[in-house]
């Protein structure tokens, strides 16, 4: 190789050809998952469901830990799930503090983000180590939705798995028929395979001629095309596997046109697909954003017509602080529909949310000085999995002695800086994945399991 002559540089053509030649793939546990030819087990399942911009802290903030607690108000809808749902107050992640760019974007992996919300290499989020394990035994490993904005799942190399915001779209790839048949779509497939083939052949060659930067982005760029691979592999496995079959009535309901401005009945047909794929084991793994964290959020049913960022920057307004309390209390009351639905569904004498974790909560805690210690946390469900509920679990406490909402400020200050530098949020994204069968003591920066919450 001579720098000063420039033999080391690649053409375009030499660097596509090398990559077309042979590389050997390690064979991944995903790759070994072939439908039907794997062991029935429990199903475990889990949905992450985030709102944007905190909530308002005065109103949601429960004063009292333990069994012996009260909802307050935004909360109050959840009071006939009370042992099944378990309120977390004093959690964080201590890299994310005082930075208010990206609070959505790792609230599922807990990465490191900078301060100016520029550009950064995010890390695998929780949701998607739980599909490495439950995704081995549905069609599908993992569900990206949003109701507004963008996907919470993350892959191992810190690339954004893309959502879907359409419901017909989402519910076609359920339980459609596919276009041109089973034989279409293997062809399809098989010609997909052989561009892979292609495309990955030689890379090694073509690496050993890189420097390590060019190196590292290829190797991101090969990663992506592994991973078509392996979604490839496992559709064509699939396709043996006849689709569950969907009632006439059900079918017309998720494939009508809807009005997203009628926001209760927009979510409750995100949350009743999700029963559906998770009752029909499509699925054992769903993240869903519901409001952007930008412009969304709007809420005309209740005469909210300001977006939750710009209700979250009350700047102490009464009534702009009235309003958020409102939208709070409709997301919950959203929850609360939610895990209706999980209990009316029967199954192996318990119910749908038995064997489903639920996670809902926000990356923000105190929106207009972008305070993100004490998030507002709610984990719900998954009895079956081990979790158990019932109490507040409240971190600040038993340093604080008790909650003083009546002093804004210094309430403000909790949510802005954490009482317990040991309340981890990855430690439970670390306690839900051990719920969901992932052999692992450590996430992210997880100290531990959150003991309270396991039975």
């Amino acid at each position: 190789m001579n720098i000063q002559t420039n033999s080391w540089r690649l053409s375009r053509r030499d660097v596509l050809r090398g990559i077309g030649a042979s590389i050997a793939l390690p064979m991944l546990d995903c790759m070994e998952a072939s439908a039907g030819a794997l062991p029935t087990s429990p199903p475990k399942r889990s949905v992450f469901l985030y709102i944007p911009n905190g909530v308002n802290t005065l109103t949601w903030q429960i004063e009292k830990a333990g069994t012996d607690f009260e909802f307050s108000e935004p909360l109050r809808s959840l009071e006939r799930h009370r042992n099944e749902v378990t309120p977390l107050s004093g959690l964080h992640h201590p890299m994310v503090l005082g930075k208010h760019h990206n609070c959505d974007q790792v609230w599922l992996t807990g990465a490191d983000v900078p301060r100016d919300g520029g550009a950064f290499r995010n890390s695998v989020s929780a949701d998607q180590v739980i599909a490495e394990v439950q995704g081995m035994h549905t069609r599908y490993p993992s569900l990206e939705m949003a109701i507004e904005g963008h996907s919470l799942a993350w892959s191992r190399d810190g690339i954004q798995i893309p959502a879907e915001r359409n419901v017909k779209t989402i519910f076609d790839r359920l339980f459609g028929v596919e276009s041109g048949g089973e034989q279409a779509v293997r062809r399809r497939l098989a010609r997909r395979g052989s561009i892979l083939d292609a495309v990955l052949g030689d890379a090694q060659r073509v690496n050993q001629k890189l420097g390590t930067a060019d190196r590292n982005k290829l190797d991101e760029y090969l990663t992506a095309v592994r991973q078509i691979e392996v979604r490839t592999e496992r559709a064509d496995a699939w396709l043996n596997v006849p689709r569950p079959q969907v009632s006439g009535a059900l079918t017309s309901r998720f494939t009508q046109k809807m009005d997203s401005s009628q926001v209760q009945e927009y979510h409750r047909l995100f949350y009743d697909l999700m029963v559906l794929a998770l009752r029909t084991d499509m699925t054992r793994v769903i993240t869903c954003m519901i409001c952007s964290e930008s412009n969304g959020g709007a809420i005309p049913d209740i005469g909210i017509s300001q977006t939750r960022h710009a209700l979250s920057h009350h700047n102490g307004d009464p009534e702009q602080l009235r309003r958020l309390t409102q939208t709070d209390t409709f997301l919950v009351e959203q929850l609360s529909y939610f895990l209706d639905q999980l209990k009316a569904h029967e199954e192996d004498g318990g119910n749908l949310l038995d064997t489903t974790q639920v996670l809902w909560g926000s990356g923000m805690a105190y929106g207009h000085s972008h305070g993100n210690a004490n998030l507002p946390t709610l984990y719900a469900g998954g009895k079956k999995l081990g979790a158990k509920h019932g109490q507040h679990v409240d971190y600040n406490l038993p340093v604080i002695g008790q909650y003083n909402v009546a002093d804004a400020n210094s309430h403000y200050r909790i949510c802005g800086r954490p009482v317990d530098g040991n309340a981890r949020l990855s430690n439970l994204l670390l306690t839900m994945q051990q719920r969901a069968g992932v052999e692992t003591d450590r996430f992210q920066d997880s100290l531990g399991t959150i003991s309270e919450i396991v039975a």
